[in-house]
């Protein structure tokens, strides 16, 4: 991260003297005044580019930007389990309870204390488990089949009007409601089929571990991205005991994504932690302050949890410091996707207010 910026701030000098040499005065009323905008990471850098260098970069955007660096990410799964239950956007109190009560009778039979061949077998056939029963033997398995859950829930790319199968919180939670005599799990056994098709659920934790080491996990950034996160960030989305998280509660504790980094990287548990401390440290997290970064979130989003809100920056709220915006219905930056015509009345205004925003800083000198 400090490499990207620093690359950034090697840049505009060079834009700047380019300006100077076609006869563009950078100080003059008609001079190039730079602002940063950006989504999730790119969020988080346009609200850093503002902090560490005012004097380049005028204003900044921030959407959707987890800015509070942090191990142990609870927090996640919490928004996950609060969409589930969000009337607005389809959810509801049942949905949610199905999802959670489905995982709790999976965490109850597959328990240490519990698990028995019958069981791992009817479980296995009922979600087509990859190598059957044998593979729920070993408890590493049994933690990565249910601690981040049997179905996959779209609350960060929840989109209202998407048009693929199970691809928002309402079209999920119908089919979840679909046959009111079946058991939560067995109604989470059905949405994995829809889900999955004829493949088969892997829970092999070796092989994941393997995974991370072949050229295939360079494939769309996710080695990259693991290493920011063991060298900066953490992030990890846990599903802990006393957590809302809707998952098997106590079957993704944060030490599965600590071994993770001592296997793929190298760095210990504790360099972790240091390094997160160092982000924090160095950034300033939910305590960062300046008067020209614009930071908006949707509600439905579950990285809201570690960004720059109303509920995480009450002092900037109070003393008018810096603007905030919640965008109501809204996941992961969706507002600044391309405009469709049925987008929501929140994510027209949205854009709206950021125009104006914006074009306010760009009439303030210095």
């Amino acid at each position: 991260n400090h490499d990207l910026l620093r690359d950034s701030f090697h840049f505009l000098p060079l834009l700047r003297n380019q300006h100077a040499a076609k006869g563009i005065n950078e100080n003059s009323e008609e001079s190039v005044k730079w602002v940063t905008f950006g989504g999730s990471y790119p969020g988080m850098v346009a609200a850093w580019s503002r902090l560490l260098h005012p004097s380049l970069i005028h204003a900044s955007v921030s959407n959707s930007a987890p800015v509070q660096a942090q191990l142990d990410f609870e927090g996640y799964n919490d928004v996950v389990a609060s969409d589930l239950s969000y009337e607005a956007i389809g959810g509801s109190k049942e949905c949610r309870s199905i999802v959670e009560d489905g995982h709790a009778m999976l965490g109850e039979a597959l328990s240490s204390s519990r698990s028995n061949e019958q069981h791992r077998e009817s479980i296995s056939d009922m979600f087509n488990v990859c190598g059957g029963a044998k593979s729920l033997e070993k408890k590493k398995n049994v933690d990565t089949f249910i601690g981040s859950g049997v179905i996959y829930i779209p609350s960060q790319s929840n989109d209202p009007s998407c048009k693929g199968k199970l691809c928002n919180i309402e079209d999920l939670c119908s089919a979840l409601l679909e046959e009111p005599t079946q058991s939560p799990m067995e109604r989470l056994a059905y949405v994995s089929k829809l889900q999955r098709g004829d493949q088969c659920v892997s829970t092999d934790w070796k092989l994941s571990m393997m995974a991370l080491k072949s050229p295939i996990a360079r494939i769309g950034g996710l080695r990259s991205w693991l290493w920011q996160t063991c060298n900066e960030f953490g992030f990890y989305q846990t599903c802990n005991v006393g957590s809302q998280c809707p998952y098997a509660r106590g079957y993704h504790t944060v030490d599965q994504d600590l071994a993770l980094c001592e296997y793929a990287f190298g760095i210990s548990a504790e360099q972790v932690q240091e390094n997160i401390e160092s982000t924090l440290k160095y950034y300033g997290g939910w305590d960062l302050v300046d008067d020209r970064i614009f930071f908006i979130n949707g509600d439905v989003d579950p990285w809201s949890a570690l960004s720059v809100t109303t509920e995480t920056a009450p002092d900037a709220v109070s003393q008018n410091l810096f603007p905030i915006m919640w965008v109501r219905g809204a996941s992961h930056h969706f507002w600044t996707h391309a405009v469709k015509d049925d987008d929501s009345e929140e994510m027209v205004q949205s854009r709206e207010v950021i125009y104006e925003q914006v074009s306010a800083w760009l009439k303030e000198k210095g």
